[in-house]
């Protein structure tokens, strides 16, 4: 099976589970896969799990990489519930805590992903690696904000889609499917070269948001 067939197939399974009305665009689960396979993510932590789809989409697009490191932090008891069988045979490579300070202070992730609320978001400064990437998904202004204030030499990015929703997925298919928020915390050569291209891209989608490009041009 092709990676964007199963990544389709995927994010229909959970549109269609028992509270989906929140989860990201397809386009967002795509580009934070894409975001792992470049960067060769080892370490993944996010912040509030919800009913899993982006842990359950990238543990399953990365079942080639069994050593790969996913934390999670939810304390919502219906989450919690929903977990185990919507991640069905890799819910076992998921560790979950109630919160940030849980977390043990040795723990370093190359990526932490930003899904929901948590009181203790300044811990993710202890959390993530030397050259990591935050990627925040939804507007979460006020959060994106107090994370780039922790990480002034960071570079930041707005990914957007050209793409419309599908029709199976919970939001209007007359919309374009939701992008995210990508911060490099202490950018190398190669993340500033992808974050140029990707600022060079997304300015090209807001300048003309009607024209379809054939398909992801900032892979």
């Amino acid at each position: 099976m092709k990676k964007n067939e199963q990544l389709s197939n995927l994010y229909r399974f959970f549109c269609e589970a028992e509270g989906s009305q929140h989860i990201a665009s397809e386009y967002a689960f795509d580009k934070i896969n894409g975001l792992v396979k470049k960067f060769q993510v080892k370490g993944i932590l996010e912040v509030g799990l919800g009913i899993g789809s982006i842990s359950g989409i990238l543990l399953a697009l990365n079942r080639n990489k069994p050593d790969l490191d996913y934390v999670g932090t939810e304390e919502n008891d219906f989450c919690l519930n929903a977990l185990a069988g919507n991640l069905k045979e890799d819910y076992s490579r998921l560790r979950i805590y109630s919160d940030l300070i849980e977390i043990p202070a040795n723990k370093e992730f190359d990526l932490i992903i930003i899904d929901g609320k948590d009181q203790n978001l300044q811990a993710v400064k202890a959390l993530i690696s030397k050259n990591g990437i935050l990627v925040i998904e939804g507007d979460r202004m006020q959060q994106q904000n107090s994370l780039q204030q922790l990480f002034p030499d960071h570079k930041y990015t707005h990914s957007i889609s050209l793409k419309k929703n599908k029709e199976y997925s919970p939001f209007p298919a007359e919309n374009w499917q939701g992008g995210i928020k990508i911060i490099f915390v202490n950018p190398t050569m190669k993340q500033l070269f992808w974050w140029f291209k990707e600022k060079y891209f997304t300015k090209i989608k807001y300048q003309y948001p009607g024209r379809y490009m054939g398909g992801d041009v900032t892979k």
